[in-house]
């Protein structure tokens, strides 16, 4: 972390994105009817909300017009839902920059279609 970035952290809090980003995280564990995880994954349980037993989520917002899922986000969060017996999830939020959602899509694994069907 460099000085600027150190000094600035605070600050960075209050952008809107940050906030949008535990909203979203609030969001999706209530649709879920799971929970936040405590310090969005950072500590020993990975992911940003979880319904036990059942699903993990990353949870990704972005103001850009794109969104790149890197095989290490894939690989963190599927390691830690498969261990629990969960189905990974990673959900990308598309927003205006100001904190108003314009789209959302969910990734998830090709076999959790094979699941979908039957």
């Amino acid at each position: 972390m460099s000085l600027k970035s150190f000094m600035n952290r605070d600050k960075d809090h209050g952008n809107p994105s940050y906030r949008r980003s535990r909203k979203q995280e609030q969001e999706i564990a209530g649709r879920l009817g799971g929970r936040t995880t405590s310090a969005s994954g950072s500590k020993d349980e990975k992911g940003d909300a979880r319904l036990k037993g059942v699903v993990r989520v990353e949870a990704k917002t972005t103001k850009n017009k794109s969104f790149s899922v890197t095989l290490d986000m894939i690989q963190k969060i599927e390691d830690a839902a498969v261990l629990s017996g969960e189905i990974p999830v990673i959900v990308v939020e598309f927003n205006d920059g100001r904190g108003k959602r314009l789209k959302e899509i969910a990734v998830v694994p090709t076999y959790v279609l094979d699941m979908l069907k039957g």
